[in-house]
């Protein structure tokens, strides 16, 4: 069999997909595998060699499937630490087994519990926890702790094409997280406990971070810090998002990028310098020795930047390319590749799942497939221009085509995971790449090397390096300032992400069999099949692309999703035609957590849409407003609808300057509104009255909370309201009003608090469904239980996204019909 390790590979990650999906019992897998194992010894000794092939593909399988559910099996048991969930305030005691993450409001440690304290008894415990702890408290990789909170499951926000959080940190042994509130909860029972090695590295790291914070400024220090110890968490948002822009954010964190920069430059150098030698160019392999260099370069790399589960499987890759170079089997690049995606899957199945693991595995398989069928550059064309001359071009050329691969080969996983597209990127990396991510990162090896001896000299190779990143900033910023120099699209499914690499292999070989460069074997036969399965595909592109963009053109329902944005509202309406509308975005106060950007952002790219027709504020209070600031800044939002009640500045500075970025038309509703009439579907502002004439500031954070926009969605004989966070006190100003607050579906007033929801309101809107939109385990208590008694009690069947997660409601007018994200509750 050709490349057997290919085949390795591919029955490995089926076993890892099946193993994510489904579960087995612990001992009925153990016994299968050994069965299979026994089987296929017999298979072996009776040189059976089909039947054998099948059973080491079957038991490669059932390896991936037993790697990815370890971690279940640990957890099952009785000792683990995720037993105690929901037990209580427990106190604990655990050992920081990674570099804390700093954030703006919060500090995060990763402990691995190791003993609870019941009853004044010490209780051995396994397993590790996320714990957030406030910003002013700092602990160190190693630090010993003693601590007292309550144990919480990780959730998710539950809706469709949402970032499944608790799986991903479930897949690295993490399925609870702890809040301490302040210093008194936690306490440093003693200092270095964790490995020496790893201590000594951090120890050295914090060294290297003092050398850099002395020698450069913002944002040059942090891009640095980035690129040599691995904190990207402190480089600005603004930044970030240049980068983002210009699709080269890949720079900013340790990947293979860097791991091969590092490589190819220590071996450029190691081999200069035993080339200058002739003595040993005579009596040794030179090219094996400076592969042997780059290998302890790469490996001194890794440590330095942490070790961290990203950097450690880029370094894993590189180090199994340069032993293939070292024991020269370099040759097939395509089994190398699949031996240290074996490797690495082996030790952390769950890479399988990580961004940055699919994004490092496709640029190279892409650099791997299109590089040498392109690098070739006619030298007729140049043969008579001066040999500096061609080599430049030919530099130029190569490089060209290398951004090329690389961007082909992640451009659908780009979009499927930050849905956004930069018009820039190859221009972009043709002058990052070599300013960063060489001569920075080369500057950075000789900061890192220097510093074991001299902190002065290294810090002079700090302000060289802060030269050439302020250079990139500045060339990055420029670029990212064109308004055509990204685009968001939605995101694309896996069908279409598929399609996508067949067409680039098709078109390839297609390329190649007009230039006759393919095999002799290749027949004519298939060259047409080629040409047909690259019609075929190109004719998928343009139906998809008809589909999609017809499809809620011509829907003739009207489409309501309550989103699960934890303790807050969004929700979103499709109206007939295609229209959209966003009523409120969620958010969480004094928080970095941007719930637009992280929750409501997704859903709409899964819903395949770019642009919001109306984005509607019910009131300004940051449970609804903020992550309407991400949506504005990122969708094509055309007006805006909100009360007279202004947004107040100092609140929420961010909104006035979105607003006169993006210009959307801004709308002031009130109950004096006149009916609005979108493709058949009747808007109707039930609530507040004018405030133009009131200040915010002379309003409590109540009256805020009474002055939200309700608002009644009526499409033929099926009705919704949406009242916002009005109080009792409004909804009796409503009923007395008589207005007409029949509804099918209402949306719970204020989350479901005690002060809404009165037994007159809920008479009066004679509703079928309420839904109630609030965070699970919230500090508030929503919904209160005598809510829910009053809803019950009337005989209204309740929805909430706490267990449901998102709500659909779609109806054509006369029928309605309710799906929820989460089933079988």
């Amino acid at each position: 069999m050709r490349r057997p390790l290919i085949y390795l590979f591919i029955a490995f990650i089926a076993g890892i997909i099946a193993g994510r999906y489904f579960s087995l019992p612990y001992y009925f897998l153990l016994i299968t595998i050994i069965l299979t194992f026994l089987i296929l010894i017999i298979t072996i000794k009776n040189k059976w060699p089909i039947a054998g092939l099948f059973l080491i593909l079957f038991l490669i399988l059932l390896l991936g499937f037993f790697n990815i559910q370890k971690q279940r099996y640990f957890f099952e048991h009785n000792q683990h630490i995720g037993q105690y969930i929901d037990k209580g305030t427990l106190t604990m005691e655990g050992i920081v087994i990674e570099t804390p993450l700093a954030y703006l409001d919060k500090n995060v440690l990763i402990v691995r519990c190791l003993r609870i304290i019941r009853d004044k008894k010490y209780v051995s415990v396994s397993g590790n926890i996320r714990l957030v702890i406030p910003p002013d408290l700092k602990f160190q990789y190693g630090d010993f702790v003693r601590f007292h909170s309550t144990l919480k499951k990780i959730h998710n926000f539950n809706n469709p094409g949402g970032f499944d959080y608790e799986r991903y940190l479930n897949l690295q042994g993490i399925y609870a997280t702890g809040f301490i509130s302040g210093a008194s909860r936690i306490i440093l029972l003693r200092q270095k406990t964790a490995n020496c090695t790893r201590l000594y590295l951090e120890s050295f790291r914090n060294y290297l971070k003092q050398i850099i914070n002395k020698n450069s400024s913002s944002p040059q220090r942090e891009i640095i810090e980035a690129m040599t110890i691995g904190n990207q968490n402190e480089i600005p948002a603004d930044v970030r998002d240049n980068f983002n822009k210009t699709g080269t954010a890949h720079i900013l964190s340790i990947s293979g990028l860097h791991i091969g920069m590092v490589s190819a430059v220590a071996f450029f150098f190691a081999f200069l310098i035993l080339k200058s030698s002739e003595y040993l160019m005579l009596r040794l392999n030179i090219i094996k020795l400076a592969a042997t260099a780059a290998f302890l370069m790469v490996l001194i790399y890794a440590f330095i930047a942490g070790m961290g589960v990203t950097v450690m499987r880029s370094a894993l890759m590189a180090l199994i390319f340069l032993i293939a170079l070292i024991s020269g089997k370099q040759k097939d690049l395509y089994s190398t590749l699949a031996l240290a995606g074996l490797i690495i899957l082996a030790i952390s199945p769950q890479a399988l799942f990580d961004i940055s693991f699919q994004l490092s595995f496709m640029a190279v398989l892409a650099l791997i497939y299109i590089v040498p069928r392109f690098s070739g550059i006619s030298s007729g064309n140049i043969s008579t221009l001066p040999l500096w001359t061609q080599g430049i071009i030919r530099y130029v050329y190569l490089s060209v085509i290398v951004c090329i691969a690389a961007t082909i080969g992640t451009l659908p996983l780009i979009m499927y995971y930050f849905n956004r597209v930069s018009c820039v990127t190859i221009i972009a990396n043709l002058i990052a790449v070599p300013l960063l991510g060489t001569l920075t990162l080369a500057i950075s090896m000789l900061f890192i090397l220097s510093a074991f001896f001299s902190s002065t000299i290294a810090g002079y190779f700090i302000k060289l390096a802060s030269i050439f990143v302020q250079i990139s900033v500045d060339i990055i910023n420029k670029l990212a300032a064109f308004p055509w120099s990204s685009f968001n699209t939605t995101r694309p499914n896996l069908i279409e992400i598929s399609v996508f690499y067949l067409l680039i292999f098709l078109l390839i070989q297609y390329i190649e069999a007009k230039r006759r460069i393919l095999p002799k074997e290749f027949s004519s036969k298939h060259f047409r099949i080629i040409k047909y399965l690259l019609v075929v595909t190109v004719l998928f592109f343009a139906a998809d692309i008809t589909y999609f963009t017809v499809r809620d053109k011509l829907s003739s329902d009207l489409k309501i999703t309550v989103i699960d944005v934890g303790q807050g509202n969004s929700t979103l309406v499709q109206f007939p035609g295609g229209d959209n509308m966003l009523i409120d975005g969620g958010g969480f106060p004094e928080s970095s957590f941007d719930i637009g950007k992280a929750v409501v952002a997704p859903f709409l790219y899964y819903e395949r849409i770019s642009h919001i027709d109306t984005a509607v504020l019910s009131h300004p209070h940051p449970d609804h407003l903020l992550g309407l600031i991400y949506i504005m800044n990122n969708f094509d939002v055309r007006q805006i609808w909100k009360s007279n009640l202004p947004v107040d500045p100092e609140d929420f500075p961010e909104w006035g300057k979105t607003i006169k970025f993006n210009s959307p038309r801004v709308f002031m509703l009130s109950n004096k509104s006149p009916e609005i009439i979108l493709n058949g579907v009747h808007v109707q502002v039930l609530w507040p009255p004018d405030y133009s004439d009131k200040n915010a500031n002379d309003l409590s954070y109540d009256d805020v909370n009474d002055s939200s926009l309700v608002l009644k969605i009526t499409f033929g004989k099926v009705s919704f309201l949406i009242p916002g966070d009005i109080s009792g006190d409004v909804e009796k100003q409503l009923v007395e009003a008589k207005k007409d607050l029949r509804s099918d579906v209402l949306v719970v007033p204020h989350h479901g608090s005690s002060h809404s929801s009165s037994t007159e309101f809920i008479k009066a809107a004679a509703c079928r469904y309420a839904i109630v939109s609030a965070g699970k385990a919230n500090v508030f208590h929503h919904p209160h239980p005598s809510t829910l008694q009053r809803y019950k009690s009337a005989g209204v069947n309740i929805l909430r996204t706490d267990r449901d997660g998102a709500i659909t409601l779609t109806t054509n007018g006369n029928n309605l019909r309710i799906d929820t994200f989460i089933k079988n509750k």
